[in-house]
């Protein structure tokens, strides 16, 4: 279970649904019972420990050397004999059998790491965020001219205004706000993706809005598996298209007589092209989505429940990508909350691919 929280873990549920997964689907399924008395061999095993064992909220983790006895037993169909189950031996493994063993204990002891590493209480005062660069290289965030700027965005106005420039104003000033703050010793850069030649190209990169993701994204967010942004035809906006395992589904911003209700946001990062640094994409549908992306991990009220879901949904939260549902109110952008159930409608990560 997260910290301070009756409900289990993301990686919890995940072991168990796993655990679960192999007992009932791997070449042919078994009772728990049987299970435990294949597994148990000479040191006797109960079917409620199996039991507890594909239970997310039980507490209840099987060491690591019964997730070596599931890697054996699960790695060869040969343990599936007419005679009854059984553990090969070690002298008994093919070199085939034998390296799907070292893979499955392998991905089941990362599982378990991650399921400890969740439902350990937190230090005083500690706070991950996916703004802190613990570098300290400097940051540029890359956001696009307004279609219609203002007139004081224009240089020979005499109130001119650099920044009025921009579109996504709402999303821009939340992340480079939640930057600054995170870095104070950092240099820090606003750019349109015109402006990102040379040194500046070469930081961290954020990429915010709709424009500037379709300029930037296609060169330096080429190794994140965005979701495809689709015009809608007779419309001036677009959808979100994703595929996973060969199923694709589309996903559109809300309107209700015309209001709009819900949009749609992205947030992605993934390592920069070029040198060891990261590039993090914010989009949406609409500047709402934008916006929504941004509080998700700027707004107090949802940043640490966030930054806490990534880390235990991802593991390694520079390698991810989601897309959510943005709630909209009086036509402001509400800050989504990553745990409730409806909020996520895609996500990638380097660890654990595709998935809705």
């Amino acid at each position: 279970m997260v910290a301070g929280s009756d409900r289990p873990s993301i990686p919890a549920r995940r072991l168990a649904e796993r655990l679960r997964a192999l007992r009932e689907h791997e070449y042919r399924q078994l009772t728990q019972g049987q299970l435990a008395k294949a597994l148990g061999g000479s040191d006797p095993l109960s079917t409620a420990t199996v039991s507890l064992w594909e239970k997310p909220g039980s507490d209840r983790l099987p060491p690591p050397q019964r997730l070596a006895a599931y890697a054996r037993f699960f790695c060869t169909s040969r343990s599936f004999a007419p005679e009854g189950l059984r553990l090969l031996g070690d002298d008994e493994l093919t070199d085939q059998e034998r390296q799907k063993e070292n893979e499955l204990y392998e991905e089941l002891l990362a599982l378990r790491d991650r399921t400890v590493a969740a439902n350990a209480p937190a230090a005083v005062g500690q706070r991950s965020s996916i703004w802190r660069y613990p570098d300290g290289k400097a940051v540029s965030i890359v956001c696009s001219d307004a279609p219609e700027s203002p007139p004081y965005a224009d240089q020979s106005h005499l109130n001119y205004s650099r920044y009025a420039r921009y579109a996504d104003l709402d999303a821009l000033i939340e992340v480079f706000g939640q930057v600054r703050a995170d870095n104070p010793a950092s240099m820090i850069r606003l750019l349109s993706p015109e402006e990102l030649v040379k040194d500046f190209a070469l930081n961290h990169l954020v990429v915010i809005g709709g424009a500037a993701v379709y300029d930037t994204a296609p060169y330096f967010a080429r190794d994140i598996p965005l979701p495809v942004a689709k015009p809608i035809p007779g419309t001036e906006t677009h959808l979100f298209e994703c595929t996973v395992s060969g199923e694709t589904r589309e996903f559109m911003s809300t309107r209700d007589d015309g209001v709009l209700i819900e949009d749609v946001g992205l947030i992605a990062r993934g390592p920069h092209p070029n040198v060891r640094r990261t590039v993090t994409v914010l989009s949406g549908i609409t500047s709402r989505g934008v916006h929504g992306a941004a509080l998700c991990f700027t707004d107090s009220h949802v940043r640490e429940t966030n930054e806490q879901y990534l880390q235990n949904a991802f593991g390694n939260p520079d390698a991810f990508c989601i897309l959510i549902r943005v709630p909209v109110k009086n036509s402001i952008a509400l800050p989504p909350n990553l745990s409730r159930e409806g909020t996520l409608l895609y996500e990638w990560s380097s660890e654990m691919g595709a998935r809705w």
